[in-house]
This record gives structure tokens, sequence and C-alpha cells, in this order.
């Protein structure tokens, strides 16, 4: 009569350590005799591991059924069921062929044994007495497999819940972006319509406000004609404003390839719109030797244009305007600047100005929407370039411009 059964579960160490091998594998010791499981849990007890005894083979399957093992050790000679008879239950269920057995036995096999056990899927055979520090070397070695496997398995189901959530990310950034694509498209598509449609109402005001003051400005004292005067820049204003507003939108919509453009009649073109003439025309010093840069033409009129305008307008009462522009290679860009002797711009707004609705200075005396800088470094970064300032109150700017050098080949 077999005495009962008696399973050792040894301390788990702590596991919580993120990156260390420490997982537990299970060891199963089959043998029928009380002496030899006690031996073998001792020897093997200094690998840490979780061991687990059976006395029979029907008891070894009962515990494959609940938990994988490392590695087992089975008795050849047993009653009622032999090692190779375990064996080969064992081998029966997927779940277990390649679970690695090493047969323990007292008696001298024969070839034909040992040749029977490897081909029920034995890695190794170990005679009795056993040594302890060859036991401990063989198993050990499964032991270290098995925790890799685990390791893997783990790190592998991890992985896979990481790629399944950053797919989750993935559809939820896509649909933003989507959402977050047609509101901008909708947007721009409001703005341009409110500011187009607003154009014609304004310029109905200025135009019966002329009607007012040529037809009745007679009638009415200094206090109604300045009303209507206030009335008259206040609708020009807000005209100025939506049709920068128009700028500014179609700057952001353009389509942008781009394309080699020759500077020298760019600029000159775009000098020759600009408003010029009156008691204090602009002195322009123009580069003859300008280079020419990767961009779009559209754009490029946009951004000059506001420059330029700013250039002449923003300058100390009496001071004829003098704006010089000029190129410089600047590594694989071109510098474009624009230098002023106007009012200068104090070093803390340096950034600010580029930002929409921005306005510095005195703002009495130098009208403006706020808008032409947004537009100039919108219409910039479109192209791949950048843009900045450089500049002191009473000391003029020098506004540049990086974009795209033309390559030799697309000259």
């Amino acid at each position: 009569m077999h005495e009962p059964t008696k399973t050792t579960t040894l301390p788990i160490p702590d596991r919580k350590a993120p990156g260390l091998p420490t997982d537990i594998v299970n060891i199963l010791l089959v043998d029928d005799q009380p002496g030899k499981l006690m031996a073998h849990e001792a020897i093997l007890s200094e690998l840490g591991q979780h061991i687990i005894k059976a006395r029979t083979g029907v008891e070894a399957l009962e515990h494959l059924l609940r938990r994988d093992f490392a590695v087992i050790l089975l008795d050849v000679n047993m009653p009622s069921m032999d090692g190779f008879e375990t064996a080969a239950l064992i081998r029966q269920r997927p779940r277990f062929e390649k679970t690695p057995i090493i047969f323990v036995t007292g008696y001298n096999t024969t070839d034909l044994d040992r040749l029977k056990g490897y081909e029920l899927g034995a890695v190794d055979y170990m005679f009795l007495p056993v040594v302890p520090q060859v036991l401990k070397a063989k198993v050990s070695v499964f032991v270290e497999l098995a925790r890799q496997t685990q390791i893997i398995k783990s790190q592998a189901s991890d992985l896979a819940a990481h790629n399944r959530r950053q797919a989750d990310q993935l559809d939820v950034i896509q649909k933003l972006n989507a959402e977050l694509k047609l509101a901008n498209s909708e947007l721009e598509a409001f703005s341009y319509t409110v500011s187009h449609d607003l154009r014609a109402p304004l310029r109905s005001i200025s135009g019966y406000v002329g009607v007012l003051l040529e037809d009745y400005g007679s009638r009415l004292d200094d206090a109604g004609r300045n009303h209507l005067f206030a009335l008259d820049r206040a609708a020009k204003r807000m005209d100025a404003l939506t049709r920068d507003l128009l700028a500014y939108g179609r700057v952001a919509r353009e389509s942008v390839t781009l394309e080699p453009v020759r500077l020298q009649p760019l600029i000159e073109a775009v000098i020759a719109l600009q408003n010029t003439g009156g008691k204090h025309p602009a002195k322009m010093i123009v580069a003859p030797d300008l280079l020419d840069v990767m961009g779009q033409s559209f754009l490029l009129e946009q951004c000059l244009g506001n420059l330029i305008h700013n250039a002449i307008k923003f300058v100390p009462p009496g001071v004829t305007p003098e704006v010089h522009l000029r190129t410089e290679p600047y590594g694989a860009r071109v510098r474009l600047w624009i230098e002023d002797n106007g009012i200068g711009i104090d070093a803390s707004y340096h950034r600010k100005i580029f930002n929409m609705f921005e306005r510095v200075g005195d703002l009495h005396r130098y009208e403006g929407t706020g808008v032409g800088l947004a537009i100039v470094h919108r219409a910039v970064q479109r192209m791949g370039g950048g843009c900045g300032v450089e500049s002191a109150p009473g000391q003029g700017s020098r506004f540049w411009v990086d974009l795209l050098a033309v390559p030799p080949n697309r000259e």
C-alpha cells in the first residue's frame, strides 16, 4: 500500500521586478519509491523551482492535466503502469508532445530499451544512484529553456497587446485627422464666404458716407461730419481686414508645387504694384544679382508684397522710406533680406508679430489689420521655408525669408 502522495511547493521569489527572468517553472518527479522522490527533490530544490511529486503514472497524468512542466523525471520500473507506458500516454496529448522526459532506472537497459525510450520522446537516461551535480546540471538546462520560453511567450503576448492598442490608437488618430481635415475645410470655406460677402455691404457703407458728405455735408455741424468720417474709416478698415482674411485663406488653401522662381522679375513686379507715389515716394534698392529659389509664384507675391508694404509704411514722420532687397547663399537654401529704415521693432515682439492680428507700434498713426505678417509666415511655411526679423526700436528692421535653393540640375 502506497503512502499518501505529498506535493512540495517551494516559496516563490519576488517576481515584481521588471525585466528580470524570475519566472518559476514546474518540475515533475514520478517514482513509486518515496525515498527516491525525497532524494531527488532535495537535490533539485537548490534550483529554486516548483517541484511536484507523483507516485504513479496515473497520478502524473492528473498533474499534467492541471499545469505545464519544464521537465519530467520518470522512473522506468513502476507497478501497474511503467515509465514507458506513462511516457506513451503523455505523448498522446499534443500539449505535452515536446515536454522533455528524463528516464531514471536502477537497471542496466538494453539498446532496444533505450531506443524505445527515445522513440517515446525521452531526452536522456539516468542510472541509479544519480550523481547530484549531474542531475542538477541536466535538469537546469530544461528549466532555463522553459523559463526563457515563458519569458518569450509573455513578451510576445505583451507585444501583441501593445500592437493592438497601437492599432486602435492609430484608427482613432486617423478618424480624428479626417474629422479635423473636414472641419478645417468647412472653416476655410466659411471664412472665405463670410469675408467675401462682407465686402459688398462695407463698400456700400463707404459709398453712402461719401454721398452724405458730398450732398449733405454743408447741413451738418462738425460733430455730424466727424461721425461720418469715423464711419467711413471703420468701414474701410473692415474692408481691408476682410481683404486680408481672404488673402490669408487663399494662401492656406493654395495648391503648392515647388518650382524654380526667378526673384528678380518677381520683385520688380511686386514693387510696381505697391503704392510708392505721393509726397514721399519710397526708395527701392534691389541687388542686381538675386539668387533664384524653389517656390510658388502666388505665395511669393503675397509674401513679398506684405513685407515691402510694411517696410514702406512703418517709417518715422518726415522720413523717406528706403528699402534694400538682396539675397545670399544659406547652406542648401537662399536667404532673402528685406531691410528698411523704419521705426524698428522691440525684441520681445519678434516672434509675436507673425501671429494673426498681432500689431505693434503706434496703432493710431500706423493703420493695419495685423494679418499681413501672418500671411508671410503661412506662405513661407507652405513653401517649406522659414522667416524672421532682426530689429530694434529706432534702428529699422531686417526681415529675412529662407527658401530652398534651385538644385544645379534645375537651373
